[in-house]
């Protein structure tokens, strides 16, 4: 029982070692397609908005358009433009910032604002899609305010954002206080008791006055250590592997010779 119960406990081991480094593995292809397309369509020419998620396909129903699954990733960091004016008040979605092009970095929070354009996708009310207008600090210096969305209607260039995931540990949102800890579209619709938005969010441009919100900060160089990791699960797979194998080696002596 008690060999049993050690051969069970290494090849669950062996398991949970070998998808780790296959984890890492596929978590690899996708970082080096997230590289790759931050890295090339920020060059490409900017198109309305409308023209973009007309290309891209949308179903029309009853409840209005529904986009295909991978919508927000395969149009990433696509610039696109739009017109329209920004309505009701702001979320604030916590974040740190570090390496800013701005002045401001350290905990904070992007500015998220629901922003009304004509997309031509035919929801129920409005089109409306979450600008993220910028970066505010916690602890605002003396003196310093963060400028009001603008009014009216506006036209700007922006890049596209894939929404968000909540996964088990995201903190809960408080919704009273409109702060939540993703960039989470099904939050923000939350937030804002809007009913529908586009699957995705915008960043804003730098703007020339400075000053907060401060916008321009979207990434476009991230950390890629997956192959390092994967390296390092399937190593410890192999030298549990190699320290079974020698520790069974040894034990052949004893076991022949018990048996004669």
């Amino acid at each position: 029982m008690k060999r049993l119960l050690t051969a069970v406990l290494i090849l669950g081991a062996l398991v949970t070692l070998l998808g780790l480094g296959t984890w890492q593995v596929q978590r690899l292809a996708w970082k080096q397609d997230l590289i790759a397309r931050a890295e090339s369509r920020p060059d490409l020419p900017a198109m309305p908005i409308a023209e973009l998620l007309a290309e891209a396909g949308f179903e029309a129903t009853a409840t209005g358009p529904t986009f295909p699954a991978d919508f927000g990733d395969q149009n990433a960091y696509r610039r696109v433009i739009l017109q329209g004016h920004f309505v009701g008040d702001p979320v604030r979605v916590f974040t740190t910032l570090s390496a800013s092009i701005g002045d401001y970095e350290g905990p904070g929070f992007w500015l998220m604002h629901a922003f009304e354009g004509d997309f031509e996708v035919g929801f129920a009310d409005s089109d409306i899609v979450f600008v993220n207008r910028g970066f505010v600090p916690f602890e605002l210096p003396p003196g310093v305010t963060v400028r009001e969305a603008p009014t009216g209607e506006v036209q700007f260039e922006g890049l596209i954002r894939p929404d968000d995931t909540v996964g088990a540990f995201t903190p809960d949102p408080d919704y009273e206080g409109r702060l939540i800890y993703r960039r989470s579209v099904s939050q923000l619709l939350q937030a804002t008791g809007i009913p529908a938005a586009l699957p995705i969010t915008i960043d804003m441009p730098a703007s020339a006055i400075g000053g907060l919100p401060q916008a321009g900060e979207t990434k476009f160089t991230f950390s890629n250590r997956h192959l390092e990791y994967a390296i390092t699960w399937y190593g410890l797979a192999a030298c549990l592997v190699g320290v079974v194998g020698v520790a069974w080696w040894r034990r052949r002596p004893d076991a022949e010779g018990n048996s004669e």
